[in-house]
């Protein structure tokens, strides 16, 4: 995966952690919604300017866009609940189900 698509995949990352949808995030940054939809799939890299008001309009630092990880090299703890705080309350439920399915 090059640079662009993490970084892309970054950004949907904590977008939706924000649960803030493309279309309010392109309104605060002043850009049109197909823009954060290409972005997010390393279609379109965007400039250093429109990286400072992505960082702000998701409330983290700049450096935390480009600060690329794995699966594999996150805690899976962190990892599990990060998934389970993006799905709706009935996908939690079924989440939660199979996680009791696997303890038993």
């Amino acid at each position: 995966m090059n640079t662009k698509e993490l970084l892309g995949l970054k950004v949907k990352e904590i977008r939706r952690m924000r649960k803030i949808t493309q279309e309010k995030l392109s309104e605060i940054i002043g850009v049109d919604n197909g823009y954060i939809s290409k972005l997010e799939v390393g279609q379109n890299f965007p400039s250093i300017g429109t990286l400072e008001k992505i960082a702000k309009a998701l409330d983290v630092e700049l450096v935390e866009l480009f600060q690329f990880t794995t699966t594999k090299e996150n805690d899976f703890k962190t990892e599990i609940n990060r998934i389970y705080d993006s799905l709706n309350r009935e996908k939690q439920f079924i989440l939660y189900k199979v996680a009791v399915g696997l303890e038993k």
